[in-house]
């Protein structure tokens, strides 16, 4: 079952979990059962962030759930940060088509996307996510690890091929943590994946030999991140009845957030994009998006102009919608945003408040902004 409810599920069951999982949280066993497995919702939004802390801090003391919790505020630390430095999920994007045309013939490339490289642990761990569209957290980084330092492939065609195959393939969760595997993040410092690691924490399943792997790898060279840009401010004005809201991927129960409570405005879903992504994280997505339509009554939209007539026939002007984070559906629907102006559409953008609160914390590296996270989720409480 892909849906809210079965969210809702998965996320009461992890409660009994927690007080063991800051020490299991890292072992790729079988099955996956020691982590949460909440990300393929979280990352559409589906369930959010805040209710996630919410539901666990309700079950649990902070100290307890502390470690889940931080984990989890990790995700919205990157998209904070990329939301501040959007020329580095732009200058990542504009790589990819030109390297995706000049290693297409490579054959070391060919042989990691397919899982053949000879490195039995390397390709198990492609197996595994061409056929779920899940890999381990701990194991991503081996992952990126390999890719980049013992393949010597470019790391964005790597972060490429993770993201268009995972089902909580996020732009800023998986675009930086490459470029922190690869010393771009952190200038200087890699992760660097190690026999006795992998072993350790497969608790045997894989059991490379230090000659299979770059065990003195130098970091990527560095990038140009350019400077910081300010936070788009958006509307805290709620939807009135005769307006509309367009609800999308990055953000599939916007009609349940508290930015919009109180009001009944007609709902559109827009259904574009995820064409090129894989048939497994396709099929997670259009079950979303059915649940969103069956659970809100949202009509289906996926062109400006099905928008412009939707909204024709309820004689609105006004649409609102919760603020795309950074990354490719941020362009679309800013392209849509254009194309409707020029109709007179107005189109009010909103940002959950977690969002709003966090935000403006991810300025530099994460355990400041985890400092200030903390203060805020106890003050809460």
């Amino acid at each position: 079952m892909v849906s809210r409810t079965a969210a809702l599920r998965q996320l009461l069951k992890f409660q009994e979990l927690v007080p063991s999982y800051a020490l299991q949280r890292n072992f790729d066993r079988s099955g996956h059962g020691d982590v949460s497995c909440l990300s393929k919702w979280i990352r559409y939004r589906v369930i959010t962030e805040e209710e996630s802390v919410a539901s666990v801090l309700s079950h649990h003391s902070f100290n307890v759930a502390e470690k889940f919790v931080q984990e989890l505020v990790w995700r919205t630390y990157w998209k904070g940060w990329l939301e501040q430095r959007p020329q580095v999920w732009a200058s990542y994007a504009n790589s990819v088509p030109a390297l995706s045309e000049e290693f297409a013939a490579n054959e070391g490339y060919r042989r990691a996307v397919e899982g053949r490289t000879g490195l039995s642990f390397f390709d198990d761990w492609t197996h595994e996510l061409l056929s779920t569209g899940y890999l381990h957290n701990h194991t991503r980084m081996w992952f990126a690890s390999v890719w980049i330092f013992t393949l010597a492939l470019p790391w964005q065609l790597g972060a490429d091929f993770m993201y268009r195959h995972l089902l909580d393939g996020d732009p800023a969760s998986n675009t930086l943590s490459w470029r922190w595997v690869g010393g771009l993040q952190t200038p200087g410092k890699i992760y660097v994946a190690r026999p006795d690691n992998i072993e350790k924490f497969s608790e045997g399943r894989w059991r490379p030999r230090a000659s299979e792997l770059n065990l003195n790898p130098r970091p990527l060279p560095m990038d140009t991140i350019g400077d910081m840009v300010p936070l788009e401010v958006v509307s805290t004005k709620a939807p009135q009845p005769d307006e509309c809201v367009l609800v999308h991927d990055d953000d599939l129960s916007a009609d349940l957030s508290a930015e919009f409570a109180g009001s009944t405005p007609h709902l559109l879903e827009w259904v574009e994009g995820k064409e090129f992504c894989s048939e497994v994280v396709r099929d997670h997505v259009v079950k979303l998006r059915r649940d969103t339509r069956e659970r809100s009554n949202a009509v289906s939209v996926d062109t400006d102009q099905s928008v412009i007539q939707e909204m024709a026939r309820r004689s609105s002007k006004v649409l609102h919608v919760m603020k795309p984070h950074c990354g490719e559906l941020e362009g679309v629907i800013y392209k849509l945003t254009a194309s409707l102006a020029k109709h007179g559409i107005k189109v009010m953008f909103h940002r959950r408040g977690w969002d709003e609160s966090f935000f403006p914390c991810a300025r530099n590296g994460f355990f400041p902004f985890w400092t200030a996270a903390k203060k805020r989720l106890e003050r809460g409480r």
